[in-house]
């Protein structure tokens, strides 16, 4: 793959886009959740999606909104369910 070409995704997965998926907690950072979601990339939950109360395990499973696919970085992002989008976060806060 050349420098300005980036990650790709298959229809089948560009098609599970917004959709509720499952998978396995690989990692755990601070910066975020590292999933194992059976598909061509990983899946991110981003530490601004981790609050204080929520356990996040390594082996543990996970369910989440697969939001989009991050060329750049080559993962999918994930939302668990009942936490609001960060743009709408942002919005709220005024940025």
């Amino acid at each position: 793959m050349s420098a300005d070409e980036g990650a790709k995704i298959t229809r089948k997965e560009s098609a599970l886009l917004g959709t509720l998926v499952e998978g396995t907690v690989l990692a755990v950072f601070r910066w975020g959740v590292i999933v194992d979601l059976n598909l061509s990339h990983v899946g991110l939950i981003d530490a601004l999606y981790v609050d204080d109360g929520d356990v996040y395990e390594v082996g543990g499973l996970v369910t989440a909104y697969l939001t989009h696919f991050d060329e750049h970085m080559e993962k999918f992002w994930l939302r668990p369910p009942g936490q609001t989008p960060v743009s709408e976060r942002l919005r709220e806060k005024g940025f």
